[in-house]
């Protein structure tokens, strides 16, 4: 033997030992123990349908997000034509007779500023289109090339801010994407406080500090105005009613105009069933974009759950000013739409300041204090989601899937091994060895890349087998009718594995790009089956080639010592 050939069978040894050993923990309590020495304890991780877990498909609201983007631009319109000075005789959003995600923006003036109106608007509001034009109105929306990217940008925020989420929450690879232009596909494998985490997934984290209206709530009876409104507008919340809480406070505040003081709202601080109502000041200076950390702390008098925040420096300003200009006043603080505590300030507050958790037993006031902390430092969601669909893939579903999977795939890969060996004899046991050394890697890879082993990947490995088997075969015919040609034993085997090379290369690239596609494109099941369809074409080119000829050369050897004419093939 060759020192080049020695030098690659000993390569060939170390790949397999660091392959066996990084499967190993997979397989075996090997690496479980925290003091161990072992160096690899890492497992590959299973997916939703092999472990069981929570499959929610979430939409976004875009009706709600252009509604709110076309009242910005509404409000920008109105102030830049004041200072131009053109006076308009009305403005207003329509969403009436239009559809749902495109609304209107409808401006009426005098018809001797039209020219001046269409030059600013032609100018400053790019983003805005022409829909209609009269001589004393215009009507206009939202362009098509602005809400495209607004859902783009909005989808792969909503993505990115669940990501963060569910880092923190502690869940072990997740599965996040898009489905379609206003979805969003949430796979959380082994989950087991489902409301937890959809309730931690689906909260948008809108904070705000307001000043509570003391002096409105004085002059203003809240619980009869409210009774009022409600009366009058037909408004209804709870004992069955389907509507969400912040369509009816926003239904409740446009029935309350003029009744209370210009510049305030009226919110609610809900305490189980009872919704505590409060007028608090529209404008809030401070909010969550302020913010730079949230951690949850302790309170050293009750020894309370609380959550301690910072903000950053901007932030830290103007929660100065706000508190030092209205000390001895309320300060609400607002967490979507909600108040959820409205404290009064006794002096200047800095970049720092708590959030109290009060109510509840102590677990469940640590729980969603670590909660609230997690979604302010993961950020506030751009849009409202909507849970459209939820699936809990139960334990038992898992371990059945487990079981007649791998049983399924083990009788294919032992019938391909068994075929192999009758038809090929000992040649066909060194591609058998080839085949097992194939598996192992693709394994081994698995753990080491840190990706998700779903059914449909069992079944890419049971076909990665399939495909390394073609290998072999193309490989094996060809040096049959090298053979058949008059050729020595060494020269056919040569001529065999040179001449395959270029058809088992040609075959895995065209396989390799359909995997890519599949893995670009595809979602959830799709995309695990592609991701070991990869993984097994990579490691069957470096079987099938190397490993194999190396074990070939062997064998050959042994036959050179024998002095053995023909091979076992």
């Amino acid at each position: 033997m060759t020192k080049k050939w020695w030098t690659k069978f000993f390569f060939l040894i170390a790949v397999t030992l660091i392959s066996v050993m990084y499967v190993l923990p997979t397989f075996t309590k090997v690496g479980s123990d925290a003091k161990t020495s072992y160096p690899f304890t890492k497992k590959i991780n299973l997916g939703l349908d092999l472990q069981g877990g929570l499959y929610l498909v979430m939409g976004v609201d875009f009706n709600k997000v252009f509604k709110e983007i076309a009242d910005r631009q509404l409000t920008s319109l109105n102030d830049r034509f004041k200072e131009k000075g053109i006076a308009l005789n009305n403005s207003s959003v329509k969403t009436d007779g239009v559809p749902g995600d495109d609304p209107r923006l409808a401006i009426a003036f005098p018809a001797a500023q039209k020219q001046s109106v269409k030059e600013l608007l032609a100018k400053e509001f790019t983003n805005l289109r022409l829909t209609d034009d009269k001589n004393e109105s215009i009507e206009l929306g939202i362009s098509n090339e602005y809400r495209n990217d607004v859902r783009e940008k909005t989808l792969n925020q909503s993505i990115e801010v669940i990501r963060n989420r569910i880092d923190e929450f502690g869940v072990s690879e997740p599965q996040i994407s898009s489905q379609g232009t206003d979805r969003v596909v949430v796979e959380l494998p082994g989950i087991k406080d489902v409301d937890r985490a959809k309730d931690l997934i689906g909260r948008t984290a809108k904070l705000e500090f307001k000043i509570v209206d003391a002096e409105g709530m004085q002059k203003t009876d809240l619980p009869k105005l409210i009774a009022d409104v409600e009366k009058e507008k037909n408004l209804k919340f709870g004992d069955g009613s389907d509507a969400k809480f912040s369509d009816y406070v926003k239904a409740l505040n446009d029935g309350a105009k003029g009744k209370i003081p210009e510049g305030s709202e009226i919110a609610f601080e809900k305490r189980a069933e009872i919704k505590i109502p409060m007028l608090l000041k529209s404008k809030a200076e401070v909010t969550g974009n302020d913010l730079q950390d949230a951690q949850v702390s302790f309170n050293q008098e009750s020894r309370r759950p609380e959550v301690a925040f910072e903000l950053n420096a901007k932030g830290a300003v103007m929660f100065e000013k706000l508190t030092g200009d209205n000390v001895g006043k309320g300060l609400a603080i607002v967490l979507d739409g909600v108040i959820h505590s409205a404290p009064t300030i006794n002096s200047k507050i800095g970049a720092r300041g708590v959030i109290t958790n009060g109510r509840g037993t102590y677990e469940e006031s640590l729980r969603d204090s670590k909660d609230l902390a997690i979604v302010l430092r993961a950020g506030a969601l751009p849009a409202q989601l909507e849970l459209m669909e939820q699936r809990v893939v139960g334990p038992s579903l898992g371990a059945d899937s487990v079981t007649k999977g791998a049983y399924a795939s083990l009788l294919g890969i032992l019938a391909v091994f068994l075929l192999t060996a009758i038809y090929y004899r000992i040649s066909g046991v060194i591609a058998v060895a080839s085949l097992l050394m194939n598996v192992v890697l693709v394994l081994a890879v698995l753990v080491w890349l840190e990706a998700t082993l779903t059914l449909p990947g069992i079944a890419g490995i049971a076909l990665t087998v399939g495909i390394a088997v073609d290998s072999n075969v193309v490989i094996y015919e060809r040096i049959r009718e090298e053979l058949g040609l008059g050729k020595t034993i060494h020269a056919a085997v040569e001529a065999g594995f040179d001449k395959a090379f270029k058809t088992i290369l040609d075959a895995n690239v065209a396989n390799g790009i359909a995997a890519v596609i599949l893995m670009m494109f595809g979602t959830g099941p799709v995309k695990g089956f592609a991701v070991t369809m990869i993984i097994g074409i990579i490691t069957t080119i470096f079987t099938a080639v190397f490993v194999c000829r190396v074990l070939f050369d062997l064998y050959l050897k042994k036959q050179e010592d024998k002095k053995a004419t023909t091979l076992s093939i």
